[in-house]
């Protein structure tokens, strides 16, 4: 049986309760402070933001799942204006839409079809390694070789980044897919570099690299032999690639969803 390495718990007191108490205090703060048709108006102002991160989530993945949290946002946005003028029709047409759009928003959020697979990729790249040996180094690690055309690579690329998997880099020579902890980061353009990133180069020479993040490495709760990692990583980005070709790219997804990480 392998000896399966985990990855750091996900700290759920940093990542959701103190984003949600910071949220709710402030919105008490406000609610008080400016009055109720203001806040409803500030509201809808945060929720037109969300639409609009959710647009660029959807133009950037081409992943029409998208539609439905972009919708939520949006419906949610025309409640609270309806509501600033008045307009119950509208207030009560708005809500229902909203509500519904909640409701199937919740459904793919269930079933991880909205998940981010940083925490994934990690888990997935230490499941084979046995040994504890040495610690990180910072350079780039040959990891293989992979007998695929640039445009097969190409097609593979943008199905991880419909996925959320892995953030592309489409350079002259090469497709450098990036596995960061924040990729809202390089989704908006915020980030225009993977340098300090962990990150997979698929050459379209057939030549594959891999360069682990120390922060990365850092979550491992073992230190694991690093050229050991470096080369389960590229193993497991070429599996996926030969996955993709032959069609199976929703087997991809499903490893993934069979570790049951939440966040």
């Amino acid at each position: 049986m392998e000896n399966v390495k985990r990855i750091q718990q996900a700290n759920w007191v940093q990542h959701i309760g103190i984003p949600v108490l910071i949220c709710l205090s402030i919105g008490s703060i406000a609610y008080l402070a400016i009055g109720e048709v203001t806040f409803q108006f500030l509201l809808s102002i945060l929720m037109i933001l969300a639409a609009l991160l959710h647009l660029i989530f959807l133009t950037r993945t081409r992943n029409s799942d998208y539609i439905i949290p972009l919708s939520f946002y949006s419906f949610n946005a025309l409640t609270f204006i309806s509501i600033s003028i008045n307009n119950n029709i509208l207030t009560g047409f708005f809500a229902v839409c909203a509500m519904i759009a909640f409701v199937l928003f919740m459904r793919l959020l269930i079933l991880r079809r909205l998940k981010w697979r940083y925490r994934e990729v990690l888990e997935l790249a230490a499941k084979s390694i046995n040994e504890a040996n040495n610690g990180f180094t910072s350079r780039p690690y040959p990891a293989g070789e992979t007998k695929y055309s640039k445009e097969e690579i190409i097609r593979f690329a943008h199905f991880l980044i419909k996925y959320v998997i892995a953030f592309s880099y489409f350079e002259e020579n090469r497709v450098v897919l990036v596995i960061p902890e924040n990729m809202l980061s390089h989704f908006l353009f915020l980030k225009q570099h993977y340098l300090e990133e962990t990150y997979i180069a698929l050459n379209y020479d057939g030549h594959v690299s891999v360069k682990i993040a120390k922060k990365d490495y850092q979550k491992y709760t073992e230190n694991l032999t690093f050229d050991q990692l470096c080369s389960s990583f590229g193993n497991l980005f070429i599996e996926f690639l030969k996955m993709f070709q032959n069609g199976e790219g929703d087997k991809i997804i499903k490893r993934m969803n069979a570790l049951k990480l939440v966040i």
